[in-house]
This record gives C-alpha cells, sequence and structure tokens, in this order.
C-alpha cells in the first residue's frame, strides 16, 4: 500500500472538538460492533483500516441499515456499483482466494455469473447484486473495499494515492461529469476543492484535511 499523505490540505471541516467526538464514536462505537470485519477485509484486500473506516464514518456515521435510494449500508455502496467492481476484480486478475471465498459466500449460484469474462471487462451489464446482499456489514465492506481499492491504484501520483479525486468518484461516481472533470485534473488539492461543488469539496476536508477522519486516526 502506497504512503498517503496526511493532511492532504490544511482546510478543515470539523473543529478540534468535533475531531475528537468523532474519533471517540470510532473508537468506542464502530469498532466494537465492525472492528474484525473491518480489519479482516483490509487485510485481503490492501485498503488500509484508517480509510475503511473514515469512509465509514462519513457515509452512514457506522449503521449497517444506512440506506439512500442510490446507495446501501456501511460503505453506502450501489448496487450497479458494487456489481460492477466485482467483475472487474476478477476480470483483471485481481480476486484473491479469499476474496473469492467470500463472493461464494454471498453470491451462491450468481458466482457463475463471473465465469467467462474477457480480461479487464467492467460489466457484464446487469445488476446483480442486491440491496439485500449489501444490508451485510461483511459484504458491505467487502463491496466498498474492492471499489476504494481499485481507485487507490487508478488515481496515485508519484506513488501517492490522490485522496481528493479518490473521494469525489466514490461519491459521486464513475460517470458523473463532475468525477470524469476531476480524474483529469492537475493541480493541488485545494486546486480540486476550488473547482468542484461545495458539498463534495467539504467530504474531501472531511476525509483528509485538517482535523479530518484519517488526521485524526493518525
Amino acid at each position: 500500500m502506497q504512503t498517503i499523505k496526511i493532511p492532504a490540505t490544511q482546510k478543515s471541516f470539523y473543529t478540534p472538538s468535533q475531531a475528537e467526538q468523532n474519533l471517540n464514536k470510532i473508537n468506542n462505537v464502530i469498532k466494537p460492533k465492525f472492528g474484525s470485519i473491518i480489519s479482516n477485509i483490509s487485510r485481503i484486500s490492501n485498503v488500509p483500516e484508517n480509510l475503511l473506516y473514515s469512509f465509514i464514518f462519513i457515509e452512514s456515521a457506522g449503521d449497517p441499515n444506512a440506506a439512500t435510494k442510490y446507495a446501501t449500508g456501511l460503505l453506502q455502496v450501489s448496487n450497479a456499483a458494487a456489481s460492477d467492481a466485482i467483475v472487474f476484480e476478477k476480470s483483471s486478475g485481481r480476486l484473491s482466494k479469499e476474496e473469492d471465498t467470500i463472493l461464494k459466500k454471498y453470491l451462491g449460484s450468481r458466482h457463475s455469473l463471473l465465469n467467462n469474462l474477457k480480461p479487464n471487462q467492467k460489466s457484464i451489464g446487469s445488476t446483480f447484486i442486491t440491496t439485500q446482499d449489501l444490508l451485510s456489514p461483511e459484504f458491505n465492506v467487502f463491496c466498498g473495499a474492492l471499489i476504494l481499492g481499485q481507485l487507490l491504484d487508478s488515481y496515485s501520483e508519484k506513488g501517492i494515492p490522490r485522496l481528493d479525486k479518490i473521494v469525489v468518484i466514490y461519491n459521486r461516481g464513475v460517470y458523473d461529469k463532475v468525477s470524469k472533470k476531476v480524474s483529469k485534473m492537475k493541480g493541488t488539492t485545494d486546486d480540486i476543492i476550488a473547482a468542484i461543488p461545495k458539498g463534495t469539496g467539504e467530504y474531501i476536508q472531511k476525509l483528509s484535511g485538517k482535523n479530518g477522519l484519517l488526521d485524526s486516526l493518525v
């Protein structure tokens, strides 16, 4: 795993007292409930635990039943994004035996949909992951970690992941026009924050800014 530079920006969303409250909730609420799942998924996906905790805190505040019409669960994963991430993990040769064991556990007969994929195929053109699947904390974190792992590998400069770009794409989706714009941008994290909608810029600050989740968890 590459070294992640924290804070990525001196801009802050949280005050120091709020940052302390956030850390207390992670340590006293989220870790006791889901720590073993997060630790195991981190190990097999190579996505840092602190990154998973940070995204979980921002996306759902640790509520495994959190849901919108677009996404579900701890990491607020959409059915389509989960389906596509699984297809690409398999077709690109990234899928490990331990990851495949989790897929077999939850997919059952649907696992056969991953047969005969073309190299680096990104979708099978249908959504085969359900909302009920994503209500499982283990499977939700697994799918979210697949997405984050793929983004970490795709968006890095000089060996350092661009968390600003990763946040935008994770939050808004791969096909969103803001995501497409940001994926091609040069410049600093502050440059990106200034060029995107306020709410998305605040997400970057929450995750990787001064007093942000990753700053607190160091």
